[in-house]
């Protein structure tokens, strides 16, 4: 799996955060007043010099950053991230652009830039940290006040609070990345107003948002308002001709038909509304849900001229369609107290694993949010006689809208169960049963590929049970044997042409 760490990367959800998250309300939309790109401004003016290859998809490599703490905690949890990374590709499922993960995700350790307080420090993290021939996105907890911004020089920053599943910031970014200007150029920071007679022209600043770092003040950029009948529209605010006028540089809400609340007009009285369909405007995000045609044929240009190397030429990984399975501990079982091994069946095309343990259904709070490669997951000490639920995700490199499995259920057992393995490595766990549960053996590596005699025997010394057993691997599950019986103690003898384990069993009643 190239996207985790050399260890298992746990991602903990240090706060809680909701869809309704009241942070989210102080943070400025977007923090890019993104000037005309000159490369759009090229493109406009002859768009038939660039070619679509309409086609095709474009797989774009995404290098994730995920900063935190000084002390590391505070990154943005993994299961948030893999939602976020889900509604992106679904934002621009119509473009026929996808993204993907080039790297692996990059932790980064730094108060300083998890809550920068401005537009150079975001700078400097960025410059610091960039992957090169990748779109780098840097996912902290406030990106100097702002929901989101984007360098284009450098990379995009993204609020956590403004990174839920039914968030878009991150697909208007993108868009910014790609060229693409707010529909409402040149209004950015004022505040339109119908009493006043609207200006043929606007002044704006973006003096950090060139295409080559500038960190000093620099000379205010003129736009043009663009006017209701379109005449000026292949010169004035985007220069997108099919997104229609707008004047709204603040976070707004529509109506049924996705349009502004507010009614504006321009220079020639007209009235209009802005639409709030476009994910380059500053509606809520319930309005959203385009890009213009005209944005897409540009995105797709930039991507196939300017930002060639960020595309993927080779085909992609699978779409995970299927959900995890839980195999075992399941339906009540009981397990031990320490060493617990949680067991799924593997999903077709997952190369990674979330996996959550809970003492309540809702997993609102948990005791272990991990992610891993394997199919298997061991816990280490949890409380005696208590009930506990676990569920995994599967995702991989490009795919990340698979849910959780349905949670599964088990008790840990009033006494611990297992003790640790054996000198030899043989472990069997639990000893103590109910009726119907399967027993975990683990043996030595040495005994793989060999042929084992299983018994089991009552308190009296009678043998009630035999099985052979041939070990394919270190570590399998023998069929149910308690079925049946009545409750009591047991012993059960495993015994190889290496030598006799012995293990005590005890059944208890349903």
């Amino acid at each position: 799996m190239r996207y985790l760490l050399p260890t298992l990367l746990l991602i903990a959800l240090t706060t809680s955060l909701s869809a309704q998250d009241p942070a989210k309300s102080q943070l400025g939309r977007c923090g890019s007043p993104t000037g005309l790109d000159p490369w759009l401004i090229k493109y406009t003016e002859q768009p038939g010099d660039f070619a679509t290859r309409s086609d095709d998809t474009l797989y774009v490599g995404l290098q994730l950053h995920l900063v935190g703490k000084d002390n590391g905690t505070g990154h943005f949890p993994a299961e948030l991230l893999l939602d976020a990374f889900c509604r992106l590709n679904q934002d621009f499922a119509a473009t026929g652009i996808q993204f993907y993960n080039k790297n692996p995700w990059h932790l980064i350790n730094s108060t300083a830039w998890n809550k920068h307080t401005d537009i150079p420090q975001g700078i400097e993290m960025m410059l610091t940290n960039n992957v090169p021939d990748a779109l780098n996105v840097y996912f902290v907890s406030d990106p100097a006040g702002n929901c989101g911004y984007n360098l284009p020089y450098a990379g995009i920053a993204i609020a956590h609070g403004c990174s839920f599943e039914d968030d878009h910031t991150w697909a208007h970014e993108v868009g910014h990345a790609l060229s693409l200007p707010h529909p409402f150029l040149g209004w950015e920071g004022k505040t339109y107003n119908y009493a006043t007679p609207t200006p043929e022209t606007l002044s704006y600043d973006y003096t950090y948002f060139h295409d080559t770092v500038q960190t000093g003040p620099g000379p205010l950029d003129t736009a043009l308002v663009e006017r209701v009948n379109k005449s000026n529209c292949p010169v004035a605010a985007d220069r997108i001709c099919d997104t229609e006028p707008d004047y709204l540089s603040y976070i707004w809400d529509c109506d049924d038909q996705n349009k502004s609340l507010v009614k504006m007009k321009d220079q020639d009285g007209l009235d209009f509304y802005a639409d709030g369909s476009l994910f380059m405007s500053y509606a809520a995000d319930k309005c959203q849900s385009r890009f213009s045609d005209d944005q897409i044929a540009a995105m797709r240009a930039n991507l196939l001229s300017e930002k060639a190397a960020w595309l993927f030429t080779g085909p992609p990984e699978p779409q995970i369609t299927a959900a995890a399975v839980p195999v075992s501990p399941i339906e009540g079982a009981l397990a031990p107290t320490s060493g617990a091994v949680l067991h799924w069946a593997p999903v077709p095309g997952a190369t990674g694993y979330i996996v959550q343990l809970s003492r309540l259904s809702s997993f609102v709070i948990k005791q272990l949010n991990e992610i891993t490669t394997d199919t298997t997951f061991t816990l280490g000490i949890l409380a005696p006689n208590a009930q506990y639920f676990w569920r995994v995700r599967p995702f991989n490199d490009w795919s990340a809208c698979q849910d959780f499995s349905g949670p599964a259920k088990f008790l840990s057992a009033p006494v611990v169960a297992t003790d640790a393995p054996d000198n030899d490595g043989w472990r069997c766990y639990p000893s103590l049963l109910r009726p119907g549960q399967s027993v975990v053996v683990e043996v030595p590596e040495n005994w793989v590929g060999q042929q084992a005699s299983v018994a089991l025997f009552d308190v009296a010394g009678r043998q009630v049970w035999q099985s052979a057993q041939m070990l394919h691997s270190r570590r399998f599950e023998l069929p149910p044997v308690a079925t049946g019986w009545s409750p009591g103690l047991y012993r059960l003898v495993f015994s190889t042409a290496f030598g006799l384990k012995t293990q005590a069993l005890t059944i208890v009643g349903e």
